[in-house]
């Protein structure tokens, strides 16, 4: 185990490009009357490069740009559980050149436990729409005698050392749902926080960890190879990437079930036309044959996309089904 892996816890745009891009995707620019048309359009995502986040990212920026007629580049500010880039937007102009990409459930569970949030999701940010679905896995080296959920419970009942479960985002939805897994299989397990999933893999394959859960965007690909073995899911149905693995709910934890979404958020007092603009092209591009494969290869479950105010029901009901876990657990942030 490796000190640091583990946590105590602008080109000018020519009129013909302009043209064009209105033609093809009948939605026009996203500035407003008055915008500087040399301004860039940033797409914020709060995880640095490299990881299946800013892969989403630049893959969606890349299909914009072509169909909006835009550029548009990708500002990785990752830190503090999405909360930095969260108050970028924040700060950002209300003109829709400043959109986040971000998981919804942070911004329903970050006032429940943080003290000195510095923004207020409910008010400052305005969902657009829907962009991927992403599942949480439970996961154990492919070396490991333990071949199912239940075997994994037997084995750390039996052996504390064999009832780890390595996390990433302390804090997140995946945090509590490690939790609430630990209580309802009366396991005893363990829960190591690391500091991205790349460390958790690393200590897992290499045997240091006995199990590790975290979203299904970094399990997928190892599992495939043959390096790990996702024992369960979480969601209410199996993940597109992971047809071979069954549920919680199927494991026997019919209640254990989560899941979260990524979310392109405006600032809160962004023109409805431009949020309107956004939507509709987003919707154009996630509807696009290699972009579906792509995001469906690297673990995503695959969204149409979805209006404002389906994205805040959603929202709403996961917040439901979580906060009073949250609250029971009595975790707070730093």
């Amino acid at each position: 185990m490796t000190p640091s892996s583990r946590l105590p816890i602008s080109p000018t745009l020519s009129r013909r490009h302009l043209m064009l891009a209105a033609a093809a995707a009948g939605v026009g620019s996203l500035l407003p009357h008055g915008t500087n048309a040399q301004a860039v359009t940033r797409l914020i995502v709060p995880f640095p490069p490299g990881g299946p986040a800013d892969f989403m990212g630049r893959l969606l920026s890349e299909k914009l740009k072509d169909l909006l007629g835009r550029t548009l580049v990708v500002d990785n500010r990752p830190g503090a559980g999405t909360r930095l880039a969260a108050e970028v937007l924040k700060n950002a102009p209300a003109d829709g050149t400043s959109m986040l990409l971000a998981p919804v459930d942070p911004m329903f569970i970050g006032p429940a436990i943080y003290a000195n949030m510095r923004f207020n999701p409910a008010t400052d940010f305005k969902p657009v729409t829907d962009v991927s679905g992403i599942q949480f896995g439970l996961a154990v080296s492919a070396a490991s005698p333990v071949k199912t959920l239940a075997q994994f419970v037997q084995a750390a009942k039996a052996n504390p050392d064999q009832g780890s479960i390595g996390i990433t985002t302390v804090g997140s939805l995946l945090h509590f749902l490690a939790m609430d897994f630990v209580a309802l299989s009366r396991s005893g397990a363990t829960l190591v926080p690391y500091r991205g999933g790349a460390a958790m893999v690393t200590e897992l394959i290499g045997g240091q960890v006995a199990s590790g859960m975290d979203a299904t965007t970094t399990l997928t690909e190892y599992h495939r190879a043959g390096k790990l073995r996702v024992l369960a899911v979480a969601g209410d149905k199996r993940a597109d990437g992971l047809p071979d693995v069954p549920t919680f709910a199927e494991s026997g934890y019919p209640t254990l079930v989560a899941s979260s979404r990524y979310v392109l958020y405006a600032h809160a007092s962004t023109a409805p036309a431009t949020i309107a603009q956004w939507n509709q092209a987003m919707r154009k591009v996630l509807a696009m044959p290699d972009v579906r494969e792509k995001l469906g290869r690297v673990g995503y479950d695959l969204l149409p996309g979805a209006s404002s105010e389906e994205v805040v029901r959603y929202t709403d009901g996961l917040a439901a089904r979580w906060l009073p876990v949250i609250r029971a657990s009595g975790y707070k942030g730093d």
